[in-house]
């Protein structure tokens, strides 16, 4: 049963990074999966559920790989060039997820209620675990939460042009300046 869930996942995942959640069909998910479709239907409600399930997996795949770093960093502006440096190597090394997310945003900026109230949940919660380990430095909490605001929406744009406009090098060398302009404050 785990088995027809997870080719189902794995199907459903390479489709909509290739063709978008609109261009991805429930027949060429069951096709691809090699499965019915009463077995996808089994394990999940509908298109949307089974979307909604890879995106969760994606943030928490992510989130598993922050845990099992070690930061030995002393201040903010290290810390958070290091994380972003990590959110681009995943990014780089699964170009699917990034057209996964891209496509996610994509939707939600179509109008969609369903697909704004996901990309704001899930993209608030992926960079607020991405970024808020950096709370433990000596800031201000008001600071810190226009920082990590900031830094998000900045991390944000990068990844849209990761791949496309800048590769991964020239997208982490533009991270690394932006943390230290943020950083750097009003000194």
């Amino acid at each position: 049963m785990r088995d027809t869930k997870d080719s189902i996942i794995k199907a459903a995942r390479h489709l909509f990074a290739q063709h978008g959640y609109h261009g991805t069909s429930v027949d060429s998910i069951v096709k691809e999966a090699g499965v019915s479709k009463g077995s996808l239907y089994w394990h999940f409600s509908d298109k949307f559920e089974l979307y909604r399930t890879i995106l969760i997996l994606e943030v928490e795949r992510v989130k598993e790989l922050f845990k099992s770093e070690t930061y030995d960093v002393v201040d903010a502006a290290a810390f958070f060039r290091r994380r972003g440096n990590l959110i681009l190597d995943v990014f780089d090394k699964d170009p699917e997820s990034t057209l996964i997310w891209m496509d996610l945003l994509i939707q939600a900026k179509r109008g969609r209620e369903d697909f704004k109230k996901i990309a704001r949940d899930l993209t608030s919660y992926y960079m607020k675990i991405s970024m808020d380990e950096g709370l433990c430095f000596n800031l201000d909490k008001g600071e810190m939460d226009s920082i990590c605001l900031l830094l998000r929406l900045t991390m944000l744009g990068i990844l849209s042009c990761q791949g496309s406009v800048m590769d991964t090098q020239e997208a982490k060398e533009c991270w690394e300046h932006i943390v230290d302009i943020v950083m750097k404050g009003d000194d």
